[in-house]
């Protein structure tokens, strides 16, 4: 007899409220890329209704450009079915980048079409089309990263105890003196300055830098209006191009560790930096997360490289002042207090998933089963998983 739960449905059914052929159905199912959530005692292939969101998923990276190949990665790196509402965000920023990037690509058409209605045919016209059309090699790479990112700050957003916030803490310790000349590297989204609008001075003259360029683009789109008040370049931290004593404060927040030269970073943020003028570097400490690293290693494999998801550990709250003090004066240290009771087991695969290395290629549908069965039963006999924070900032100066 076959389950007639009002949840499941036949392929037949499911393919025509879906509007896609059996077939389609099928090869996804043969491929592993979409398979059904059940079969019935027949051995019928039956869908429920999470499945339209999979599928959903699947058709929208489709129609990007991904190949079945690049989405069947993709929907691994989303691990679970209950937080769609993630894929779907991701899904709309990389569908604006895709219209964004078109835009440009007919901008390129348009003035080859304009050249060649004269005499003089220029054939670096037709290059400069080939070079728009190659510089979005990198949207597979961009929404695996969007989709870490929101990842590990969905697990902070949730669950940390101390509701006060970071970025409110943090924005609040820089006490920003009025028409300051300010540097942020590595300003990502900007959520520093969102988060902070109401209480920003209003004549300051702030300099938002990033090394990506889609990154500043996030960053306007999430200041808004806001935007207008402040300037966005492309930096690199190792080769920061202004001048000498340029800026009264430099701010790196939760960046530094990812510099390949932090030597060479630092030597050009005290060159820019004016004599007296201040740096804020925040970062994390050596137990931060640490009950995420032990439960990596109680289901690592041997394919997983649990040491290169600690990228933190090459600028960190023990070790940072060592690196500090042989250019800059009056270093001193804060912590921020905070932990996570994490009470649900997806935010925490999440956060597993979205961290450097090969993590996600390392577990199966019989090895993830078992991890959340392991984080369902902690959070049912201890209320929540705890997991230590240990987030703080450096403040010093450039000597007189």
């Amino acid at each position: 007899m076959e389950k007639n739960e009002p949840d499941f449905f036949t392929i037949g059914v499911f393919a025509e409220k879906a509007g896609v052929t059996l077939r389609t159905l099928r090869y996804y199912d043969k491929i592993a890329l979409m398979k059904p959530s059940s079969y019935s005692e027949a051995g019928h292939r039956l869908y429920s209704n999470q499945d339209f969101a999979r599928l959903q998923q699947i058709l929208t990276l489709k129609f990007i450009g991904f190949s079945l190949d690049d989405i069947k990665q993709i929907a691994q790196s989303d691990v679970t079915d209950k937080n769609f509402v993630k894929s779907l965000e991701i899904q709309k920023k990389i569908m604006k980048q895709r219209v964004q990037h078109t835009l440009m690509v007919i901008k390129a058409i348009d003035e080859a079409i304009e050249m060649e209605n004269k005499a003089d045919v220029s054939w670096d016209k037709f290059t400069n089309i080939i070079n728009v059309i190659n510089s979005d090699k990198k949207l597979l790479e961009q929404y695996e990263n969007a989709s870490n990112l929101r990842a590990r700050m969905n697990i902070h957003e949730r669950f940390s105890v101390n509701k006060y916030g970071w970025m409110k803490w943090y924005f609040e310790k820089l006490n920003l003196p009025n028409k300051s000349t300010i540097l942020e590297l590595g300003c990502g989204d900007a959520s520093l300055w969102k988060k902070n609008k109401d209480n920003r001075p209003k004549e300051l003259d702030i300099t938002l830098s990033d090394f990506s360029k889609g990154m500043l683009n996030d960053a306007k789109v999430n200041l808004g209006k806001e935007s207008e008040n402040f300037k966005f370049q492309i930096i690199d931290a190792e080769d920061i191009p202004c001048g000498d004593c340029s800026f009264d404060i430099v701010i790196a927040n939760h960046m530094l560790y990812h510099v390949e030269n932090i030597g060479k970073a630092l030597s050009e943020i005290y060159r820019v930096l004016k004599p007296g003028g201040c740096f804020y570097f925040s970062t994390v400490g050596e137990n931060h997360m640490i009950e995420i690293r032990d439960i990596m290693i109680k289901f690592k494999s041997e394919t997983m490289d649990i040491r290169s998801s600690d990228i933190t550990s090459r600028f960190k709250l023990e070790n940072g002042i060592e690196k500090l003090e042989k250019l800059f004066d009056n270093i001193e240290m804060k912590r921020y207090k905070d932990n996570l009771i994490v009470t649900e087991a997806t935010p925490i695969i999440d956060y597993i998933f979205s961290m450097p290395g090969n993590v996600k290629q390392s577990f199966n549908k019989e090895r993830l089963y078992e991890l959340t069965k392991y984080l369902e039963e902690r959070i049912a006999t201890e209320g929540g998983i705890y997991i230590t924070k240990d987030t703080g900032f450096f403040k010093g100066q450039r000597g007189l």
